[in-house]
């Protein structure tokens, strides 16, 4: 199944631009390291968000988030971290671990 999703924001660029749609792919399974993922988030005005995954579950938390999450050296089942491709995008460090039931799915192509 599929969804179409309109990026709002630079938060992906180079990568995505604002405006750009997006053709996103179900997943039926955990996000893999590495993949553009959307998923939901408590916020009605932009209730999705568009980020690469930077870590899964198992993997050490990344060192550039180890100071937001003390005491957590592994990404827990269930989670993934996440961050934007622009340096000046939120990532995990503002949005914490992203619970891979709020997966909506795949970006297809990036």
């Amino acid at each position: 199944m599929w969804v179409r999703v309109t990026v709002r924001g630079n938060s992906m660029s180079p990568t995505l631009h604002d405006g750009q749609k997006l053709l996103v792919r179900r997943l039926f399974r955990r996000p893999r390291d590495g993949e553009v993922i959307v998923f939901r988030v408590p916020d009605p005005e932009l209730p999705h968000r568009v980020k690469r995954v930077a870590a899964v579950a198992g993997d050490p938390v990344p060192s550039w988030l180890a100071a937001t999450l003390p005491g957590l050296s592994r990404v827990p089942d269930g989670f993934v971290v996440v961050v934007g491709d622009n340096p000046r995008s939120q990532d995990s460090r503002q949005l914490g671990l992203v619970d891979c039931g709020d997966v909506v799915g795949a970006v297809r192509g990036t």
